[in-house]
């Protein structure tokens, strides 16, 4: 029977490689903020499973989301990622939460992940994403940019494409009041991460002189542009009108970003018209495409 640890900042450092760096710090951190909690397994003093979770107020009932959960390999499939869950499910419940959620991508340990948690009594897991791994030199040959000139050819003269980079603090303040009044549109909050936006590509599309839609995007790595979001106001559009924001995005980063040849993308599982068109139009030029999946436990 396996004994998992509740992790301090002390304990933790032990298992610091068994996490991904972006949650390393809150990791050895652990002691200082009681939102994070985390619980480690060693066998004859040797780190082998790691469970990182935080929680936090969700319309207004106490929820938990893993972070990261991870075993050593040569220790996978002995229950110790199930005796991990159980002792975080037991310290979740005595701090009030009413449930706890993990996400994860296809992986070849899909299947393995899936028993553990059938084991621990979670709910099925559902997908919620794709995920789009590609690269310029490939997408070059997509329908969607080889017909470039046709598609842009089908903006009505109302509409207009602007650099992001150039909207007037008018423009956001307009955004903003329609986000207060409209909850779909603040679901594509273009303010996010503001201060990490590739300048190079991201776009706006005005309808006369109204901002009525987006197509922002990040530098994630020195070689990676993440297509972060992509929204056109539902009254105004054709699917077309956010492909033609979504082309004119990536030829602007073949010809201006040849130092940053990868890109990937999220497409929500729901927005079924852009699922379809990827998995018809875009996969067979991507080098990788993953579904995202969400699971999850009540606890009370």
């Amino acid at each position: 029977m396996y004994e998992p640890i509740q992790l301090d900042s002390v304990s933790a450092v032990n298992f610091k490689e068994l996490t991904y760096p972006a949650y390393q710090s809150h990791l050895l951190h652990i002691s200082e903020d009681n939102s994070w909690i985390a619980f480690g397994l060693e066998i004859e003093s040797y780190p082998v499973g790691l469970v990182l979770a935080k929680d936090a107020i969700c319309e207004e009932k106490k929820v938990a989301e893993i972070c990261s959960l991870f075993v050593i390999p040569e220790y996978r499939q002995r229950g110790i990622g199930a005796a991990l869950l159980r002792s975080l499910e037991n310290e979740l419940i005595h701090r009030g939460c009413e449930k706890v959620s993990l996400g994860y991508l296809d992986n070849p340990n899909k299947v393995f992940i899936e028993q553990m948690l059938a084991s621990c009594n979670w709910e099925k897991p559902a997908k919620t994403a794709l995920i789009c791994y590609g690269n310029m030199g490939k997408l070059k040959n997509a329908s969607l940019l080889k017909n470039f000139d046709k598609l842009s050819a089908k903006l009505p003269a109302q509409f207009s494409l602007f650099p992001w980079s150039s909207l007037t603090e008018a423009d956001a303040e307009a955004i903003k009041n329609t986000m207060e009044a409209n909850p779909l549109i603040k679901k594509f909050n273009p303010f996010v991460e503001s201060h990490k936006l590739e300048s190079l590509n991201s776009l706006g599309l005005r309808y006369k002189d109204e901002v009525v839609g987006w197509m922002l995007t990040h530098r994630i790595a020195p070689d990676t542009i993440r297509y972060t979001q992509m929204f056109v106001d539902p009254a105004l559009q054709p699917l077309s009108r956010s492909l033609i924001m979504l082309a004119t995005a990536m030829n602007i980063q073949i010809k201006t970003a040849p130092d940053a040849p990868k890109a990937t993308c999220r497409v929500d599982i729901d927005n079924y018209p852009m699922v379809n068109f990827v998995e018809r139009r875009l996969a067979p030029h991507l080098d990788n495409l993953k579904y995202a999946w969400r699971a999850s436990k009540l606890l009370t």
